[in-house]
């Protein structure tokens, strides 16, 4: 995973760093016991341009930061891997609850629907063609049944078509020019004239309201 590439890309960093400073603690550690060493091959001689005492607080100053400053990398180091640690478990649980959701959901998938018998089915859609008398539960297995047994059309192409229809009887066209080869439902074109009829008359009035409306409010203005 990326997260833990990066996590250990600075792990690696810490621990560069952390050995660095080892090194630079050994390092001060082989000077000091070099100068003691000179100064014992010099027979321990005082030398007045040097100040011991300073030298000693230097060092051991030294030292002392330097030891802080590798316990300071460790702590960081160890509470890095606690985090890690703490990641990765996250991860896993995570992985976890999206495999398990998964599973449910591909198992919800593929449950068989319980479809509903002909008995427990309402069946208030009548076809309206007679000596047919089929009943269906939806209006879209009526309007198929229509269209497959008694050439009817589908429900779009029978308005369609009767709108048509009714508009030529008004015009005084011949009904026969229309190319219509659908068989409608007895009383079909005479429900859907005065459908259309009602259409027109309540078009026709929201208009005359609408007119009545702009009206009134050039009257008050």
């Amino acid at each position: 995973m990326n997260k833990s590439r990066d996590w250990n890309i600075v792990d690696d960093e810490l621990n560069r760093k952390l050995k660095h400073s080892q090194e630079l603690k050994s390092s001060l550690d082989d000077q000091s016991a070099e100068l003691l060493l000179q100064n014992k091959d010099q027979n321990q001689e005082y030398n007045n341009d040097i100040n011991y005492y300073k030298e000693f607080w230097r060092y051991y100053l030294l030292n002392e930061m330097t030891i802080k400053k590798v316990n300071e990398l460790h702590t960081q180091n160890q509470k890095l891997h606690d985090l890690i640690a703490e990641i990765d478990v996250n991860i896993y649980g995570n992985t976890q609850k999206l495999q398990q959701e998964l599973h449910q959901a591909l198992s919800y998938r593929q449950k068989k629907k319980n479809r509903r018998t002909s008995q427990e089915i309402e069946k208030s859609f009548i076809c309206p063609y007679e000596k047919c008398n089929k009943q269906y539960g939806s209006d879209v297995s009526l309007n198929l049944h229509i269209k497959l047994k008694h050439d009817g059309g589908n429900k779009t192409d029978r308005e369609k078509f009767a709108k048509m229809i009714i508009e030529a009887q008004q015009n005084g066209e011949t009904i026969t020019d229309l190319n219509i080869n659908i068989k409608f439902p007895p009383g079909y074109l005479d429900v859907q004239f005065i459908q259309l009829q009602q259409f027109k008359t309540q078009f026709l009035l929201n208009q005359q309201n609408q007119l009545n409306q702009e009206r009134q409010s050039i009257e008050q203005d």
